[in-house]
């Protein structure tokens, strides 16, 4: 069975995706530049270092792109009150909890963003390993982020399993020799989803025959269904 549980963080855990849109278009109003909502889903996979020297250098700013990286971290700090978790997500990570599988985030956000997220939605002391985009050289498709989470672990990436949301998540969980779920974000489109192990519709879904299932590499005979989830047995500490 698996030993570790690793969760993506925006559209994933927590519906982010148009905080994150509403960030960027602040900070790039005073250069008369606004994104397109469908570029929302692209900014959750990239590292922000690397959506600041993006925009620099497709509408030419005359800004480095560190400088941009921190004006806009401020900003979505800021925005950061109003990002909600998804549904199912305290369930989810209560039965792992329950049945003594270790959790991680690995997301392309900042480790001051992540840490502020999880904080203000009590799950502060929840996950055993958080790497963040500030901490790693390369973003999904590149195994590295998840490399680097199961490497921490000291747990052969096969013993890990990826909860993402988008395509580059999914074929970054690939590249890692990991197992993934996709539960697609708003932004993601469906049919571009290929290599997942299983493609869900909400955390909801998720439960422990639905794991053992994929493990086992046979696909679920039953449709997914909600178990009963055990009330907190212990409060783990985060790296």
């Amino acid at each position: 069975m698996f030993e570790a549980v690793i969760f993506d963080l925006d559209g994933l855990l927590v519906d982010s995706e148009a905080c994150q849109l509403a960030a960027w278009n602040q900070y790039l109003k005073q250069f008369e530049v606004q994104l397109e909502d469908r570029e929302a889903g692209l900014l959750l996979d990239r590292r922000d270092f690397d959506n600041a020297e993006l925009f620099r250098r497709r509408y030419d700013l005359a800004v480095d792109p560190l400088t941009i990286m921190e004006q806009h971290q401020e900003i979505l700090l800021e925005m950061a009150e109003q990002i909600q978790i998804q549904p199912g997500a305290y369930e989810l990570i209560e039965m792992l909890k329950f049945n003594e599988l270790r959790l991680a985030i690995v997301s392309a956000g900042s480790r001051e963003y992540i840490y502020a997220v999880t904080d203000r939605l009590g799950l502060e002391e929840t996950f055993d390993v958080i790497v963040a985009g500030d901490m790693i050289d390369l973003s999904k498709p590149n195994p590295m982020p998840f490399l680097a989470c199961a490497e921490t672990f000291a747990i052969h990436p096969v013993n890990c399993l990826v909860l993402e949301d988008s395509r580059l998540g999914v074929e970054s969980a690939m590249n890692a020799e990991m197992k993934v779920i996709c539960v697609p974000g708003p932004s993601t489109e469906r049919w571009r989803i290929t290599g997942a192990n299983m493609v869900l519709t909400s955390l909801d879904d998720i439960n422990m025959p639905v794991l053992r299932s994929i493990w086992s590499d046979n696909g679920p005979t039953l449709q997914p269904q909600r178990q009963l989830q055990p009330e907190r047995r212990s409060r783990p500490f985060r790296y």
